[in-house]
């Protein structure tokens, strides 16, 4: 208990000081830490037991609803009753410079509790099979928590240590460019590597963190800088490089995943496969799970959603990301004659890739199985979901007696399989090396799953509603984005997709819509606008920019500003560009 007391008293005093100082100002950390704790592996598996929730599942139940993290760009749109609340502004640019950081804004708490604990690691005398483990996990936690910091804010001072007031040469340092910063993140995450074990090594798989999470977090963030650094080029955003190498390393670390044999794809009736994969009470043994969040009652009782009952959620699919799903013959909608149109719920997904229908919900679809009461989808609610395009991924339908419609049991997946084949098949392509082989293994893989045509690179029809990006794509990346758009659909990689892209055109000036607005569900929401086509248009008087369009400035909004007081406090931060 004298443990708990300490590791809970340090963190809840940085915490505390967070709040309502600058992290320049903090107790010194030896005047907190308690002498006595450093003793056993065990002790280390303690401290990093605090950092486990900084991954984030399912919301807090008390929100009323269990969003995508997707909510606010081009596929997700929040409802007309939360407009101004938990949206993502920023494509919209709707951002006001802090005057001050917080827990959520320019926050260093979990940088500086880490650096305490990787100070620390060297006291533990009772070494373990696990302590180089564990030491394993610290460099993941600060690569994580860094990578978070550098996509909101680029540049960043570069603290490798639990600092204290006399070091003012690192309390007072100017930042360290963005390309350090990511190679920064990078020998964090090598040592990571290097020292954990791998998933099915552990007594909780899955769960724990392991090597394998630590190899497909650097192939996300080496996507994620490489093609930054490549698109960003030549702006106020610009890495040091071309985004090459980080490009390499991406493909180099995804393609150890889908080697590794530890992984595999989960398969089924191609009719329900993908959707069963998102509704479930527990991924143990799930082989396509990477990583993810367990959720039961008992342990977290009531304070976190994906209840039944609150579907739709408060949020709704938009009309245009609909129509990134191809028709079941592996064409364009625009080209294809199986198109039999996608302005309603009854046609939408009628012959089109089988994850359209498992991802949206249309009629005749299960909304609720309780008992023997089986209850249908007959129309949307619009003004909760907003578009009128409510979810099925992530519904989990079958209601347990003990619980009823409250029903908390439900996983939540932070990393699977088919993420690392989409890396590792975009950075080959970005990098100019893609071959049918490497489509193969990849993309045609996961068509396979849900019987879709396979993807060939010498006969790749153009698509008149490919996405306008500003510049141009060669045709194979466009499809390769487009796959990565439907398998990852609403798992919240949308938003840093679009900000690495450099994808502004695409969306600035415009407006995304739901469904087509029919007599009957007007009259169960008269209160949602509708654009001039008669389709439900629920941003028409909410965004900043000209006639209600996104107001984002390319000039300025990738990038989040500092907090005005830390420019005060350390002059040699600088603000971001723009603001």
């Amino acid at each position: 208990m004298n443990r708990i007391y300490y590791v809970i008293a340090f963190l809840a005093g940085t915490m505390l000081y967070s709040c309502d100082d600058d992290f320049l100002n903090r107790v010194p950390l030896d005047q907190i830490s308690d002498p006595e704790f450093w003793n056993s592996t065990g002790d280390m598996e303690l401290f990093l037991n605090t950092f486990y929730d900084t991954f984030d599942g399912w919301p807090p139940s008390g929100g009323g609803s269990a969003p995508t993290k997707d909510r606010g760009t081009d596929i997700a749109l929040p409802a007309i009753n939360v407009f101004g609340a938990s949206w993502t502004p920023r494509l919209d640019g709707a951002i006001n410079v802090p005057a001050s950081a917080s827990n959520q804004y320019w926050s260093w708490v979990n940088i500086r509790n880490i650096n305490y604990f990787l100070d620390n690691v060297d006291r533990v005398q009772t070494r373990t099979n696990m302590t180089d483990h564990y030491i394993g996990e610290g460099h993941f936690f600060r690569a994580w928590f860094y990578y978070e910091m550098m996509k909101s804010f680029g540049a960043l001072p570069i603290i490798n240590r639990a600092v204290n007031e006399s070091d003012e040469d690192i309390l007072y340092a100017p930042r360290n460019n963005r390309t350090e910063v990511f190679n920064f993140i990078l020998s964090d995450l090598e040592i990571a590597i290097s020292k954990m074990r791998h998933s099915h090594q552990l007594a909780t798989p899955g769960t724990r963190l392991s090597k394998d999470i630590a190899l497909m977090f650097k192939a996300r963030a080496c996507l994620y800088e490489g093609t930054w650094e490549k698109y960003h080029r030549g702006t106020p955003f610009e890495g040091q490089t071309d985004g090459r190498g980080f490009l390499q390393q991406a493909a180099d670390a995804a393609l150890q995943i889908i080697d590794g044999g530890n992984f595999s794809l989960v398969t089924g009736d191609t009719s329900r496969v993908y959707a069963d994969l998102f509704n479930r009470t527990n991924y143990a043994g799930v082989r396509e799970v990477i990583f993810y969040k367990h959720y039961d009652r008992e342990t977290h009782g009531n304070t976190f959603g994906n209840q039944l009952w609150n579907w739709p959620n408060a949020y709704g699919y938009t009309y245009e990301a609909t129509k990134f799903f191809l028709s079941k013959d592996g064409l364009p909608i625009a080209v294809s004659p199986h198109f039999v149109g996608d302005a309603t719920l009854d046609l939408v997904q009628v012959n089109r890739d089988p994850r359209l229908a498992q991802t949206v919900m249309v009629p005749t679809d299960i909304r609720r199985i309780q008992g023997t009461d089986t209850t249908f989808f007959l129309r949307p609610d619009v003004l909760n979901s907003g578009t009128g395009i409510e979810s099925r991924k992530f519904r989990h339908i079958v209601v347990d007696p003990a619980v009823g419609i409250q029903n908390h049991n439900v996983d939540y997946i932070f990393m699977r399989l088919p993420e690392a084949m989409l890396v590792y098949a975009e950075a080959k392509a970005e990098l100019g090396t893609l071959t049918q082989g490497d489509v193969d293994k990849t993309i045609n893989r996961i068509r396979d799953r849900v019987g879709m045509p396979h993807l060939m690179l010498n006969n790749i029809t153009p698509d008149p509603n490919w996405p306008n990006y500003g510049y141009a794509l060669p045709d194979y990346l466009h499809e390769i984005r487009r796959e990565r758009t439907v398998e990852l659909f609403a798992e919240g990689f949308r938003f840093d997709d679009l900000m690495r892209w450099r994808a502004h055109n695409y969306w600035v000036g415009t407006r995304f819509v739901g469904t087509f607005a029919t007599p009957e569900l007007i009259a169960m929401a008269p209160a949602v606008p509708r654009n001039q086509a008669g389709f439900f248009d629920p941003y028409q008087n909410a965004l900043s920019g000209p006639g209600s369009t996104f107001g984002f400035n390319p000039n300025r909004d990738y990038l989040m500003p500092l907090p005005t007081n830390e420019l005060t406090l350390n002059t040699n931060l600088g603000q971001n560009p723009g603001w």
